[in-house]
């Protein structure tokens, strides 16, 4: 075989592709040509904020009339309240909003939750009324049930690693609270956000 075969023929192969490249791309109608299309189909349609009749808004959303300008709020001066949802309770009583983790002065004669409880460890000297509100906030910010560090009607039992995880979460909750001292309070729903691993 002769060299300028094998150059003609390398040569027409690279032609070949250069120009299938080109015509392909101007021919392909892929996924933004076909969003394209859509949104050329749809630009004809109202926008929610105009007002139409067949306008989707969310549940709960205030009516919108045409040609109404709604200013935003200012913003606060002072640090923000915990949010609607961080507070709010359920049905059932249980709130997102962690009581205080502080334990009582050594002078208070009221009974204390390891006086009532087997395996306090880092909760000690908080009233025993103070607990089952505390483990609810954990449940309702964390989005688990009890199970989740407990062993049903087993609670003193210390089998599950979730259980020791908490702990150290208490001990990092009452940490942060103790160096933010009246500029806010941390909370496990600051983080958590109702499951179980804070969302990144």
């Amino acid at each position: 075989m002769k060299k300028e075969y094998v150059k003609f023929g390398l040569i027409g192969i690279l032609v070949g592709l250069v120009v299938g490249f080109i015509v392909s791309n101007n021919t392909y109608k892929g996924s933004t040509a076909a969003t394209q299309t859509a949104a050329d189909a749809n630009q004809g349609q109202a926008s929610v904020n105009s007002g139409g009749a067949n306008q989707e808004l969310p549940p709960n959303h205030p009516p919108i009339e045409s040609g109404q300008t709604v200013p935003a709020p200012p913003l606060p001066d002072s640090p923000p309240t915990p949010a609607a949802s961080e507070t709010a309770s359920s049905s059932t009583g249980e709130t997102t909003e962690l009581p205080s983790l502080d334990p009582l002065p050594a002078s208070s004669k009221e009974k204390r939750v390891e006086q009532e409880k087997k395996n306090i460890q880092v909760l000690k000297g908080l009233p025993a009324d103070r607990l089952t509100p505390i483990m609810f906030a954990f449940k309702s910010a964390l989005g688990v049930d009890c199970t989740y560090c407990h062993i049903k009607d087993q609670w003193d039992k210390d089998d599950k690693p979730a259980k020791q995880i908490a702990r150290k979460m208490i001990g990092m909750t009452r940490d942060a609270n103790a160096k933010l001292g009246s500029a806010g309070r941390v909370t496990c729903f600051t983080c958590h956000r109702g499951q179980p691993r804070p969302p990144q």
